[in-house]
């Protein structure tokens, strides 16, 4: 393979260098260059620039906004370096830090220096090393390309030259790889494995799934601790062989168990720990007794017709071996046969029970516990045993129950090492044991929500996760699509890298077409959930600038022009949502876009007019499960539900939050109102009174007090003939005793002497169509009633409005019961 060879710096640079006082001095180049950092205090040598805007990290975000700040100046100070030779800075090519410091030497000092580098020569490098494809489409900058077209162009060009590389270089290594395999065959000598050291050997250990090395022996012959004869080999080879067919077949492996050769150290076998606990369970029933296969172990007989049981009797059973898994741990740690047969006996129960099974959830619980328990004990065997025993049994049902995935995917990083090098393992696993990418992809989508939880994206597992939704977003199947869009949305809410998915705004904005609705609702989630990053990143910024504001002659410009670049991208998705949060779209998917929208209604009131109108369009069902309060005990104060809106087999949960506590109240009912004024009613609709209930907050703010009192004003007319109105009757006496009732006393006497006249022309209106089935004249009263019961100034009013109608209309009040509110 070609490899440029990088020659040390010239003489002449170095002492340039070291001349300038830097901080730090350059030693490595490639490493020193690639935040941007030092580059800028070399630039702040010869040209006015603060070096308070630059971080000298290794975040990927840093980088990136360094060289960003970079890239401006250099565009300002007319200093000709273009993206083509800052790109492979920031990927430390080699080479490539020498060669950008020779030309930023020639620009400030405007002195040339001869510089020859060093021709290519033939040189291999070494198998990790070597680039990924995710690698070379991320440094061709294939995101900064906004024509689509163009853009599949030269990603086709790009991953078509890697390919043919990776061809060329896998002709050139087959000659060592099957004289290696052959050496493996063949088997080392004796003298080869005395000088192997014990680290060497760990490391080393890889139990394939057709050839199992020693799983009839011990835990210490699995890590490679003991020496195997030819014999032991040849004699284990048969019972191997049978093992591994037993675990493959997921419905019959529960009768292998009884067949099993017993472990070779002193352990107890786990069907003598969970026998005792079946039957103690089964003790309690003569006829349960009698379904028991007495020729057969109690648990093979339970797990071989546990389809046949009450499905409360087999959910406790497991729930029972989950509670006592403890004592198992031991057992299988020690004898790895043992872990083979509790998992080929119990793993039946994940693929003959659907997802709603209480025995399946009991069965995942079952299997968490013990993979959770057992790497506390020896997490490197079971990691192992993960992924030489369990992998080749989930990879099937994870193909064939796309509805279960999420669950399965849970179990596999139970078994994991909780840090980011072992779960790429696993990944790589997977994917060998996953043989269709759509189902991998799948399984990434799941598993991305647990690597975030652990906090576990870094740049590695951030270019996997970003390399694999890309090529989800291209599929021509939605749910694949859907999944893509899902891995981001999770990236973005979960990793402080939230400039990556930025960059890919060009790549899935044009998803706002697509048909499908899932698709549609994903890419709602993620734009809401990146709008609302930016957001916190300007408030940042903004904040940072009102501290060091005239710290620096600069900075008011550089702020401006990162606060510019906030605004096109917030510009850019805005334009996304505004092409799918429209009422004519999908109810399931703008009821996710309600609960995803509701947070960003404070920082962009853009968004409110839209939002209030398709809240009122959404059936009554599906607002009202957004209008519920926040229910008690509720953790974080906020009401948060998960739910389906489509049966299928892969569904997605979809979050659905009480919106009425989350958004701004005022700014919600003066929409309302403004919306009423454009448009007026002859009278409220339930969905009108649901939403302006839910717009008024538990508490008025004192400084808010004529806000509100307008907006009473303005909708007191249709409040007190929905009083009257059957439907509307409870709805509307909650909103009068709301403002009549309240602690501020200005917003309470206030609504209540602008509303004397109005509640009269509604009792009238009442006793006038009494006859024609209004509201019950029963429930009228009570409210009076209630209202005067509570003494003070509410009481006096009452009175008042009720003497006030009996003159005004002697006839409808001789016929009514209103003297009996003020008796």
């Amino acid at each position: 393979m070609l490899a440029m060879a990088v020659a040390p710096l010239p003489r002449e640079i170095i002492k340039w260098l070291q001349s300038l006082d830097l901080s730090y001095s350059v030693k490595n180049p490639k490493r020193d260059l690639s935040n941007g950092y030092l580059v800028a205090e070399i630039l702040s040598k010869y040209k006015d620039i603060s070096m308070n805007r630059f971080d000298n990290g290794t975040r990927l975000a840093a980088k990136v906004d360094n060289w960003d700040q970079l890239s401006k100046i250099f565009k300002k100070h007319s200093i000709n370096i273009t993206k083509q030779e800052i790109e492979p800075v920031i990927h430390c090519a080699p080479g490539a830090a020498n060669a950008f410091l020779l030309h930023l030497h020639n620009v400030l000092t405007k002195r040339a220096i001869r510089f020859h580098p060093p021709k290519e020569q033939e040189q291999d490098v070494e198998a990790y090393r070597r680039h990924t494809a995710s690698h070379r489409l991320k440094a061709n900058e294939l995101s900064h390309i906004h024509d689509t077209d163009e853009r599949e162009r030269v990603a086709h060009m790009i991953l078509g030259s890697y390919l043919e590389e990776r061809r060329a270089l896998k002709v050139a290594d087959a000659p060592v790889i099957l004289a290696h395999q052959q050496r493996q065959k063949m088997g080392r000598s004796r003298k080869n494995m005395e000088i192997t050291s014990k680290e060497e050997v760990q490391d080393s250990v890889q139990v394939d799934e057709v050839r199992v090395n020693a799983l009839s022996a011990s835990a210490a012959q699995l890590r490679g601790k003991q020496q195997q004869g030819e014999q032991q080999q040849n004699s284990g080879s048969a019972g191997r062989n049978k093992l591994l067919l037993e675990v493959c077949e997921a419905v019959t492996s529960v009768g292998a168990l009884a067949g099993m050769q017993q472990a070779g150290l002193n352990v107890k076998p786990a069907t003598d720990l969970l026998r005792p606990l079946v039957l103690d369970i089964f003790s309690e029933s003569e006829e349960l007794i009698k379904m028991i296969d007495t020729k057969k172990d109690a648990v093979v007989s339970f797990m071989e017709q546990c389809k046949l049981w009450p499905e409360e009797i087999s959910a406790r059973v497991f729930d029972t071996f989950a509670d006592r898994v403890k004592l198992l741990v031991d057992t299988l740690t020690k004898s790895p046969p043992e872990f083979w047969k509790v998992w080929s006996t119990f793993f039946p129960a994940l693929t003959d029970f659907p997802e709603i099974s209480r025995v399946f959830d009991s069965a995942v619980y079952l299997f968490k516990r013990l993979g959770e328990l057992m790497r506390e004990v020896d997490p490197t065997l079971t990691q192992q045993l993960i992924t030489d025993v369990g992998l080749l049994s989930l990879s099937k049902e994870l193909s064939r129950a796309p509805e279960k995935r999420d669950n399965l995917c849970q179990i596999i990083y139970c078994y994991t090492q909780k840090d980011t090098l072992n779960h790429l393992l696993v990944l790589r696993a997977l994917k060998e044991k996953v043989k269709d990418p759509n189902v991998y992809i799948s399984c990434l989508s799941c598993l991305v929500c647990i690597d975030a939880s652990l906090n576990l994206l870094d740049e590695h597992f951030l270019d996997l996760y970003i390399y694999y939704a890309l090529m989800a977003m291209q599929s021509p199947q939605p749910k694949i699509r859907v999944a893509g869009v899902s891995i981001l949305s999770t990236i973005t809410m979960s990793s402080t890298q939230h400039q990556s998915i930025v960059a890919l705004i060009p790549s899935f904005a044009d998803l706002a077409t697509d048909d499908w609705w899932e698709v549609q609702a994903q890419l709602l989630i993620l734009c809401a959930n990146l709008l609302g990053k930016v957001s916190v990143a300007e408030r940042q910024e903004c904040n940072l600038g009102d501290v060091e504001e005239g710290s620096a002659s600069g900075k008011d410009q550089s702020q401006g022009e990162e606060n510019f670049g906030n605004a096109d991208v917030a510009e850019s998705l805005l334009a996304v949502i505004g092409r799918l949060f429209v009422e004519s779209n999908s109810k399931n998917v703008l009821q996710v876009g309600l609960s995803a929208l509701v947070h960003l209604l404070a920082d962009y009131p853009i968004l409110l007019p839209i939002f209030v109108s398709v809240l009122l369009e959404q059936p009554v069902k599906l607002r009202q499960r957004l209008l519920q309060p926040v229910e008690a005990g509720s953790e974080g104060g906020e009401s948060t539900r998960k739910r389906t809106y489509v049966m299928g087999s892969s569904s997605r949960l979809y979050e659905e939050r009480c919106v009425s506590s989350l958004w701004p109240h005022l700014d919600v009912a003066k929409t309302f109102v403004r919306q009423l004024e454009a448009s007026p009613l002859d009278h409220f609709e339930l969905e009108h009174v649901e939403v302006f209930m839910a717009s008024l907050p538990e508490n008025f703010e004192e400084h808010e007090a004529d806000e509100w009192l307008d907006i009473f004003e303005k909708v007191k007319q249709y409040i007190f003939v929905a009083l009257v109105d059957p439907d509307l009757h409870l709805h509307s006496t909650k909103i009068i005793k709301r403002f009549w009732l309240c602690p501020v006393e200005r917003i309470a006497t206030r609504s209540i002497e602008g509303s004397k006249r109005t509640l009269l022309k509604a009792l009238r209106l009442l006793y006038r169509n009494l006859a024609q089935g209004g509201v019950d004249e029963a429930a009228v009263v009570q409210f009076l009633r209630d209202l005067r019961n509570r003494g003070g100034i509410i009481q006096i009013e009452v009175t008042m409005m009720i003497e006030s109608f009996r003159d005004t209309h002697p006839a409808e009040y001789a016929g009514s019961q209103l003297d009996t509110v003020l008796a």
